[in-house]
C-alpha cells in the first residue's frame, strides 16, 4: 500500500462500480486523500472512464482546498506520471487535485505533475489522434483552469469559442482510426446518429459545467467525451464492471446476436457541474427531500422538447438523446446527485418518438430509484450495438 494513504480511499486494479460507489459514500463521510492505479482495467470497460473522472471531481470539491491525490506505485517509476494522465480518471484527478504527493507518500510532486498534465493537454487540443487515443478510445476533454490557448478545438471553434456546430467530420475520422483495424464496416454503422449523440450529450454538458448555481465560474472544471470501441464477448460478464443492468443488457443483445463478440460503441460524457436536477431546481438538493422528488427534477429533463438557447450550436435536448437510444437498441447509465439509473432497449425498433414509458429510469440496483451517495456533475455512458450480423 502507498505510504501515508487509508487503505479505505485506495481504488484497487480489479475496482469497478462497486467499489466507486463505496468510495463515493466514504468520501461523502470525512476528508480523506485519493489513490488511484496507474493503469485501471475498469478504465476500459463501459463507463468505466467517466465513472472514473466524476468520482475524482466529486473528491476533489469535497476535500478542497486539501484534496491530496497520491500516486501508486503499481507501474515503473520513470513512467508513472505519463502513464496515470493518458487516463481520463487520471488527468481529471491530478488536474483537480490541491497537493499530489509521490510512491514514497511524502514527496510534493504537484509541480512535477502539472508539467507533464500541460503536456498531456497540448496532445488532446492539438495532437493527432495517434497520439490522443488510449487504447480503443478517444478522449475529448476540456479543463478550463489549465487552459492556456482556449478551449479544446475538437470541440469548441478556436475563433469563438463556441460548441462546434457539427460532430459529423470527428465522429467520421474517430471510426476511421478505431473501427477499420477492426474489420468492422463503416457502412454498417450510422454515423450522423453518433454525431447527433455528439451534439446532443456535450451541448447539455457544455451548458452546466463551468458555473455553480449563482452563474460563479468554478476554481476548478472540466468536461468532456470519451467516445470508444467495446469489444464484448456476450458469454462472458466481466465487460460489465459487476453493474447488474449492464450484464442484463448484454445477456439481452445475446439474442439477437450472429456471433459470440460482438462490438459496441461508446459515447460518454461527464461534467463538473452542479448535476440535473440542481440545474432544473435552480437550488442545492439538499438531504431531507425524498429522493423520488430528485428523480422527477431530472426525468422533467427528458421531457422538454423544445432549448431556451437561440445558438444553434446548442443541442436541442435530452429527449433527441433517448430516442436515438431508442432507434439503435442502446443502453444508457446517467449519474447525478444521489441517482444512479440505467435504461436500454432492444434492437430493431422502429420508433418515430419517445413516449412515457420510455423516459422510466431503473435504478442500477433494481426497481424504484433509492438514493445513492452523492456526486458531483452529472456522467452519462451510452452503449450502440454494431455488427449483430454475420
Amino acid at each position: 500500500m502507498t505510504n501515508g494513504a487509508d487503505k479505505r480511499d485506495r481504488l484497487g486494479q480489479r475496482a469497478a462500480y462497486g467499489k466507486c460507489e463505496e468510495i463515493l459514500g466514504l468520501i461523502g463521510q470525512r476528508p480523506s486523500s485519493l489513490t488511484v492505479p496507474n493503469k485501471w482495467p475498469f478504465e476500459a470497460r463501459p463507463g468505466g472512464s467517466v465513472t472514473g473522472a466524476q468520482l475524482a471531481v466529486t473528491w476533489a470539491r469535497k476535500n478542497h482546498p486539501l484534496a491530496t491525490l497520491r500516486l501508486n506505485d503499481d507501474v515503473d517509476p520513470e513512467h508513472a506520471a505519463e502513464t496515470l494522465v493518458s487516463r481520463t480518471y487520471g488527468l481529471v484527478a491530478a488536474s483537480f487535485a490541491d497537493r499530489i504527493i509521490g510512491r514514497d507518500g511524502s514527496r510534493d510532486v504537484t509541480s512535477g505533475m502539472l508539467k507533464v498534465i500541460s503536456h498531456r493537454l497540448s496532445d488532446l487540443y492539438s495532437g493527432s489522434f495517434d497520439r490522443m487515443i488510449h487504447g480503443q478510445s478517444l478522449p475529448l476533454v476540456s479543463i478550463d483552469h489549465l487552459e492556456r490557448r482556449g478551449p479544446n478545438p475538437f470541440l469548441y471553434h478556436p475563433g469563438t469559442g463556441e460548441v462546434r456546430g457539427d460532430f459529423l467530420g470527428l465522429v467520421q475520422q474517430a471510426l476511421m482510426r478505431l473501427i477499420d483495424r477492426n474489420r468492422l464496416r463503416r457502412q454498417d454503422i450510422d454515423a450522423e446518429l453518433l454525431a447527433s449523440l455528439f451534439k446532443e450529450l456535450f451541448s447539455n454538458t457544455h451548458l452546466h459545467a463551468r458555473n455553480d448555481l449563482s452563474g460563479a465560474l468554478y476554481r476548478r472544471s472540466a468536461r468532456g467525451i470519451v467516445f470508444a470501441l467495446r469489444p464484448v464477448d456476450l458469454p462472458q460478464d466481466t465487460f460489465a464492471g459487476d453493474l447488474a443492468p449492464l450484464r442484463e443488457y448484454f445477456s439481452s443483445i445475446a439474442l439477437f446476436a450472429a456471433r459470440p463478440r460482438v462490438e459496441f460503441l461508446e459515447v460518454s460524457v461527464f461534467d463538473s457541474g452542479p448535476g440535473l436536477a440542481a440545474r432544473a431546481k435552480g437550488s442545492v438538493i439538499p438531504e431531507e427531500m425524498p429522493v423520488e422528488q430528485e428523480y422527477d427534477l431530472v426525468q422533467r429533463c427528458f421531457l422538454k422538447n423544445v432549448t431556451t438557447q437561440t445558438d444553434p450550436a446548442h443541442g436541442l435536448g435530452l429527449p433527441r438523446v433517448m430516442l436515438a437510444l431508442k432507434t439503435s437498441g442502446g443502453f444508457m447509465r446517467l449519474r447525478t446527485g444521489r441517482l444512479a439509473l440505467y435504461k436500454w432497449f432492444p434492437p430493431g425498433m422502429e420508433a418515430q418518438r419517445i413516449v412515457k414509458d420510455d423516459l422510466r429510469f431503473v435504478d442500477e440496483n433494481g426497481g424504484r430509484p433509492r438514493a445513492h451517495a452523492r456526486v458531483a456533475g452529472t456522467a452519462f455512458s451510452i452503449l450502440i450495438p454494431t455488427g449483430l450480423g454475420s
